[in-house]
């Protein structure tokens, strides 16, 4: 892999791991629990642990598709192996996924602040003081980014602390027997999962700035088995805390269970949890909207990328100022949900033995000569 990339904007190999990880723990931290239960119920937790081991193939799968590419993304990929026009399509694609993961992830944290802390404040008004603050970070470039996703892993880290907290209020025998479950109900629950792990695939388009990349994939199985562990650590302290009775009907699992943490000097302390997770959900934000940004530029390099920053910036705020109904959340998270999917599960794979043939006949042809 050549780098495309000034060597001032390359970041290095070990901000690999808080990219990855940074992107994998958004909104979905927050509720994932009452979705998950629909198959296995009480092993819920196996499905979770399961689903992030198998990622590491996908991710390996990742690594060597963006080694066969010349510039070391998969926008370069795309058109070495399908055309200009084609591969040109297939990265606006790309574009929007992106996009839309983005949006999503705005549009939740949005729900979250009126639901819980200021349903006094109009959508809007949120959303405008959020465009501005993306507006600035993504502006700022890739290692502006990578920033705010390090203090993004390391400051809330320090509050999930406060989960071994509530080990003092958990029944080991709610997820007792073990390994009570049939196959289909274990990939009903790994389904269900599925939406929480993505955000690493961003790795796509960001990969040709992180520094000695070809040794750096060690940082990024290293990020996808920490979220791996921490997911199914809160699985199984929420599987303890929660019947499954009352685990299904609750939308925020860990903020429910978050309130009931008091402090002689501070009786909220899910105030404090809500709003110190806008350092998790900005990172994930930015890369998704950087990436997409990225895509369009790579393929339209005439294209200012703070035009398209600014039109993007514009349509989230009009969607989050007037879709703001519950149905339209649903929605949108069942088509990042199934397009996630698809993107790991299909398209990913599809390239991967792409890439294989492309290697051997690369290969095949250097014998040759």
């Amino acid at each position: 892999m050549k780098s495309i990339v000034e060597e001032k904007k390359l970041v290095s190999p070990y901000l690999l791991f808080f990219l990855m990880h940074s992107t994998q723990t958004g909104v979905g931290v927050l509720k994932f629990q009452s979705h998950i239960i629909e198959g296995a119920g009480r092993d819920s937790w196996i499905s979770v642990f399961a689903f992030g081991l198998m990622l590491h193939i996908i991710f390996f799968m990742i690594v060597f598709i963006l080694k066969q590419s010349d510039s070391g993304d998969i926008l370069s990929f795309h058109k070495e192996v399908f055309g200009k026009i084609i591969g040109g399509l297939l990265n606006l694609v790309l574009a929007c996924y992106f996009s839309f993961a983005s949006l999503f992830t705005l549009h939740s944290y949005i729900d979250i602040l009126q639901l819980w802390v200021f349903d006094g404040i109009h959508s809007w008004e949120f959303s405008l003081l959020f465009s501005i603050i993306i507006y600035y970070i993504v502006l700022g470039g890739f290692r502006i980014i990578t920033a705010i996703a390090y203090w993004g892993v390391v400051i809330p880290s320090l509050l999930l602390l406060s989960l071994v907290y509530l080990l003092n209020y958990s029944e080991v025998s709610y997820i007792l027997p073990l390994f009570n479950s049939e196959l289909k109900d274990y990939v009903i629950s790994a389904r269900a999962t599925a939406p929480t792990f993505l955000g690493f695939e961003a790795v796509l388009v960001f990969f040709p700035f992180i520094r000695e990349r070809e040794y750096s994939s060690k940082w990024g199985h290293l990020a996808i088995f920490y979220t791996t562990i921490l997911y199914t650590t809160i699985t199984i302290i929420t599987l303890m805390f929660f019947s499954l009775g009352k685990l299904e009907h609750l939308t925020w699992p860990t903020l429910t269970m978050i309130k009931i943490i008091q402090f002689p000097f501070l009786e909220r302390f899910e105030f404090i949890f809500i709003f110190t997770w806008l350092l998790v959900v900005m990172p994930v934000i930015c890369i998704y909207l950087w990436s997409a940004i990225r895509s369009v530029k790579m393929t339209f390099p005439k294209v200012k990328q703070s035009f398209v920053l600014i039109g993007l910036l514009i349509v989230f705020h009009f969607v989050n100022s007037e879709l703001i109904e519950m149905h339209f959340s649903y929605i949108m998270a069942q088509i990042i949900g199934t397009s996630g999917l698809v993107l790991l599960l299909c398209y990913i794979p599809l390239l991967f033995l792409i890439a294989l043939v492309k290697k051997k006949m690369k290969n095949r042809a250097t014998d040759l000569t």
